[in-house]
């Protein structure tokens, strides 16, 4: 007869890897002829945002180097403010109400601790075409055209409206894990 040997293995407390995000967005008014913008933003606004799944799906495949069948895909590059104040929802793939897309100024990992990623965008008034409207969403996307590639991120936040000379800058940090 032959026996077997067992090996019991511990129980232990599992590991939970959380994706916390927060979105802060600085209002910074416009001065008049001549003076300069201050160090300090006129309103400042700081939300909870949602990654949602297609952006989910994306950081597991960017872990594995691709899903087996297809790449990864770029980089999330990208941010986008729009009109649409509906509130974010996992099945989110696109901001409803688009309006502006542009690339990031600031796309990193490990500027205020090792384990947290930050992306930064500016949108001004007149110089990007979204004065007079309510911006009350943004997004986090890897594609550079509106309505196209993947989106990571969303927030809808209380509407802000640009004059032509304003600053709307939108800060994104996404802590991943625990610390």
């Amino acid at each position: 007869m032959e026996k077997r040997l067992h090996t019991l293995i511990a129980p232990s407390q599992p590991e939970v890897l959380g994706l916390r995000e927060i979105v802060k967005a600085e209002l910074f008014r416009g001065r008049g002829p001549g003076e300069t913008w201050p160090d300090q933003p006129d309103e400042v606004l700081c939300v909870n945002d949602l990654i949602v799944t297609t952006g989910r799906n994306f950081i597991a495949r960017r872990i594995a180097g691709g899903d087996g069948q297809t790449a990864p895909g770029s980089a999330m590059a990208y941010m986008a403010v729009g009109t649409v104040s509906t509130g974010a929802a996992l099945g989110d793939t696109t901001l409803a109400g688009e309006v502006k897309r542009k690339a990031l100024s600031l796309n990193s990992a490990g500027i205020t601790a090792a384990n947290v990623y930050t992306a930064v965008t500016t949108f001004g008034g007149a110089a990007d075409a979204v004065t007079s409207l309510s911006i009350v969403e943004a997004g986090v996307f890897n594609h550079a055209a509106s309505g196209q590639g993947t989106m990571m991120q969303r927030v809808t936040f209380a509407a802000v409206v640009l004059a032509d000379s304003d600053l709307l800058k939108i800060t994104l940090e996404t802590n991943v894990g625990s610390s």
